[in-house]
């Protein structure tokens, strides 16, 4: 009895002790009791608890030891101190599998934190105040990435990287602190630097934030579309993310930024970028460097970029670098991709409206190189296209061919586009890199007639004509070349250069003309030809040299010079024997800048003052840019920002009023007489709300235009009597308005919700003494775009409303008879722009499926609704003078109109 008693008490002690260890084994170290006094940064307090407790702890040193804690808890669980302190201090914890407690900046997700942000050092820096400098690139391709932001955690320290993806940050406090990377359209990553890492030349490999296919999982802050709260008047779109908009056929870069508020979405077949109110020709758009005088492909429907050869693009609205120069309005700066500097790799893209292809590769260990090509198709698509835009005016004008002389013969219409995108780089060292990129797009379009004749007996002129032939010719022409190669040297961690030469070419040709022959009663062959021939071609060589020094983490100095020459021709000729406009010009424009960014009141301040100096050899004019931009960070989630300016134009756009049968324009060159120099002085003011979900941006902005310049024939002219040259006129103007944005960030749910209040109003003195709204004056442009994504799917949506643009009318015509017996036909005209056009509105949907075939190879499908609800938006009304009447007939914008398009790529 007494020894089963003592086994019965051996093994109840034995299971007591088993129970107990379950149950301290158990036991979360959250569960802690602390009863003592925590006062210090909170690295010191969770140090001190380390060695109180027994408790492990894992955490960015830099960012914790910036947090300041007086706690005294009385027997409280150390996971009620932690959710405390972490509420405040915007953090959050989670325990793993080891008991370790890990503290995380709230937008970080638990998985991320493992899996990318894994911690590997736990010792004490080796290392302060030094400077970290290195390069980001995509981990897929080992492309370099432009304009990544950079900071470190805890700190206020950051940087961004340069166009070749360097960067430099001053005085990190120590080699053991935490690097958030983000880039729009790429994975947010955090970087934990270690003392065996190469500090002075550090690689970041960012991935790509693609689709996951099967399930999708959204968690934290997510890099989107649209990136909008930089600085004053700053837009950023990620390439990769446009198929996720709904398009006519094309993922294009220019039309996705007409969503924005701030650039206008009111003229559907330009895909140029009035901004601000401001013009395309306003707008400074830069490829690689070299400037790209016309961005419109298939009469301004689709823009002349190829999305699959950009890497980055950026906007700037109002306020931009000093570097920047010889527009008044914005500037585009694009860069293209170099291509796959690690293995082959291929692409096609293949639409309703054309076929899109590009392949990448590397050259060795040091070359890289990609090639992309584009062209459209006559589909159904395409020649709905066509016709709409062509159906009003594919008749040559009534002027163009006598009354006598029937159109006749046979059509056969040819039209398409194409543009080749072409790159070269080499990184021959670390240092070095150079790049050639070639650039050519095209429109060819022929509407013309046959031939169509009679033989003898009289033919169609009557009488005794006979042998009579005619040819209608309609051909148009326009497209852009340009080239540029660039050397880019990174002396050391403070001081990087550019240096890049470059070659563009524009050019226009338009011939409207009927010709052919016909032997007259004496036997005679007579030459017939009437109508318009229309020639413009630009040409711009340039050369830069651009300077970045990074002298302390709060100054940086860029510095730098450029060369332009320009050589312009325009000629416009009616019938073959009257020349309207003959114009060639050229002339040089010499450039330095220098700009500097200062940071102040602990990283809250930012101010980049900037001074450009530039003299125009056709003038011999010296005229100086004045430019400041600014933002101050009151509170983690509100930012001041405000910019200014003044801006000079020395090559533009000259609009070529035509009542009746709607106007054109034309490329020139300043000068001393009748085409001075434009300018403009700008002031943007706004404010940004934002945190990590949600973002409202408001700018408030106002713009003095000074010289610019149209060109009017408001009637038909004796040519014998005018000088065709005194029909430029010059006058100033004014804008003002407002833009509003409110951007949903993260989720499967994203978007954007934009309007814009403005007013852009115009005096020329020769068209009377009264202010008028200029042809591209929208007082109200409201923006919705929804994108939602739906296991393998991505859903979007756009919704534009904007009321009417100006236009002119002709209120009635007549006819007078000259002294000599001929005629001449006026026309009365309305208050000049005195009528609007009706509101503008269109609904557009899209769907895309993504999966894999083989588990390997991406591919997309997708679906575009244009226009759903068929809204009959007018584009301009044409009018025809009949019998002293005038006979309005509007044109107007695409109906209806689906599309699909096809993706399939190699990885």
């Amino acid at each position: 009895m007494f020894i089963l008693q003592r086994r019965s008490m051996k093994y109840s002690f034995t299971l007591v002790l088993l129970m107990i260890s379950l149950i301290t084994k158990a036991q979360s170290p959250l569960d802690t009791r602390l009863d003592d006094l925590y006062f210090g940064n909170l690295h010191q307090v969770l140090s001190l608890i380390e060695k109180q407790k027994q408790v492990k702890f894992d955490y960015d040193i830099a960012r914790i030891e910036a947090i300041d804690v007086n706690e005294r808890p009385m027997n409280e669980k150390l996971g009620s101190m932690m959710k405390r302190l972490c509420e405040a201090n915007k953090l959050k914890f989670y325990v793993d599998k080891d008991n370790v407690i890990h503290l995380i900046d709230r937008w970080e997700s638990q998985d991320n934190a493992v899996a990318l942000n894994q911690k590997t050092y736990h010792g004490e820096p080796t290392r302060r105040n030094f400077s970290l400098s290195g390069k980001v690139v995509d981990v897929t391709s080992q492309e370099p990435l432009p304009f990544v932001s950079l900071s470190i955690r805890g700190t206020k320290l950051g940087s961004a990287t340069n166009v070749d993806g360097f960067f430099t940050i001053h005085h990190v406090p120590a080699d053991t602190c935490a690097v958030d990377v983000s880039y729009i359209g790429y994975k947010r990553q955090l970087l934990y630097l270690t003392p065996e890492m190469k500090l002075s030349s550090l690689k970041i490999d960012l991935m790509p934030d693609m689709v996951e296919l099967q399930a999708v999982t959204i968690q934290g802050e997510k890099q989107e579309l649209l990136e909008a709260n930089n600085q004053a008047g700053l837009l950023k779109l990620s390439p990769r993310r446009l198929a996720n908009l709904p398009n006519l056929g094309e993922k294009d870069i220019l039309r996705s930024f007409q969503l924005m508020p701030g650039i206008s979405a009111a003229n559907e077949n330009s895909s140029g970028l009035y901004v601000r109110g401001g013009t395309p020709d306003q707008a400074l758009v830069q490829y690689d460097g070299f400037t790209v005088y016309n961005v419109e492909h298939l009469f301004g429907f689709f823009s002349a970029f190829n999305s699959n050869s950009i890497k980055d693009v950026q906007l700037y609205k109002s306020g931009f670098d000093a570097r920047f120069g010889g527009r008044l309005s914005s500037v585009v700066e694009i860069t293209g991709k170099e291509g796959d500097r690690k293995e082959f790799n291929m692409a096609a893209d293949l639409s309703l409206m054309s076929a899109n292809a590009f392949i990448e590769f590397p050259v060795g260990e040091k070359f890289s190189s990609i090639v992309a090509f584009r062209r459209s198709w006559q589909s159904p698509l395409y020649n709905k296209i066509f016709d709409q835009f062509t159906s009003e005016s594919s008749e040559p004008e009534k002027s163009v061919t006598n009354s006598r002389f029937q159109r006749g013969g046979s059509t056969d219409i040819s039209s398409y586009f194409y543009d080749l995108n072409t790159k070269l780089t080499w990184h021959p060292n670390a240092s070095d890199a150079y790049a050639f990129s070639f650039y050519k797009g095209n429109d060819n379009l022929d509407n013309s007639v046959s031939p169509m004749g009679g033989g003898g007996g009289g033919g169609p002129m009557g009488g005794g004509f006979s042998n009579f032939s005619m040819e209608n010719n309609d051909l148009t022409s326009w497209g852009n070349t340009g080239a540029s190669l660039k050397w880019s040297h990174h002396y050391n961690s403070s001081l990087y250069s550019n240096m890049l030469l470059s070659y563009s070419n524009y050019y226009s040709q338009r011939d409207r003309t009927s010709s052919g022959s016909y032997t007259n009663e004496d036997d005679e062959t007579i030459s017939i030809r009437r109508g318009v021939i229309e020639e413009n071609n630009l040409k711009d060589f340039s050369l830069k040299a651009d300077f970045e020094y990074n002298l302390t983490s709060w100054f940086r100095f860029d510095f730098g010079a450029q060369g332009t020459f320009n050589d312009i021709d325009y000629t416009y000729k009616q019938n073959d024997t009257l020349t309207v406009i003959d114009r060639s010009s050229s002339g040089a424009t010499l450039c330095g800048y220098i700009q500097s960014n200062i940071i102040l009141d602990s990283a809250r301040l930012r101010v980049t003052p900037g001074l450009r100096y530039n003299l125009f050899t056709p003038t011999s004019g010296h005229y100086f840019e004045p430019r400041i931009n600014s933002s101050y960070q009151i509170l983690p989630w509100l930012k001041l920002k405000a910019s200014a300016g003044k801006y000079y134009q020395f090559a533009r756009r000259v609009i070529r009023e035509d009542i009746l049968q709607g106007s054109r324009d034309f490329w020139v060159l300043s000068d001393n007489d009748k085409l001075p120099v434009s300018s403009s002085d700008q002031l943007a003011v706004g404010f940004s709300l934002e945190n990590k979900d949600l973002l409202f941006d408001a700018e408030v902005y106002y713009k003095k235009l000074y010289n610019i310049t149209e060109y009017s024939l408001r009637y038909t002219f004796n040519p014998k009597e005018v000088d065709y040259e005194e029909s430029f006129y010059t006058g100033n103007g004014e804008v003002r308005g407002i833009d509003l944005l409110l951007q949903k960030k993260s989720g499967k749910f994203n978007g954007w919700i934009g309007y814009t209040l403005g007013q852009v109003v115009s005096r020329y003195p020769d068209f009377g003494d009264y202010d008028f709204y200029a042809s591209n004056d929208v007082t109200h442009e409201f923006k919705i775009v929804g994108s939602y994504q739906w296991k393998n799917w991505v859903f979007g949506a756009t919704w534009i409303y904007t009321t009417g643009r100006p236009y002119t009318a002709p209120e009635g015509g007549y006819q007078l008879t000259l002294l000599d017996g001929t005629t001449v036909d006026f026309i009365n005209v309305s208050v000049k722009n005195g009528m609007r056009l009706p509101d503008y509105h269109r609904l557009d949907l899209s769907a895309t499926y993504n999966f894999k075939i083989s588990n390997t190879v991406p591919v997309s499908v997708g679906m575009s609704l244009f226009n759903v609800y068929n809204r009959a938006n007018v584009w301009y009304k044409e009018y025809e003078i009949i019998e002293n009447q005038i006979i309005e007939t509007p044109v107007y914008f695409l109906g209806f109109t689906p599309n699909i398009n096809l993706t399939i790529k190699m990885k």
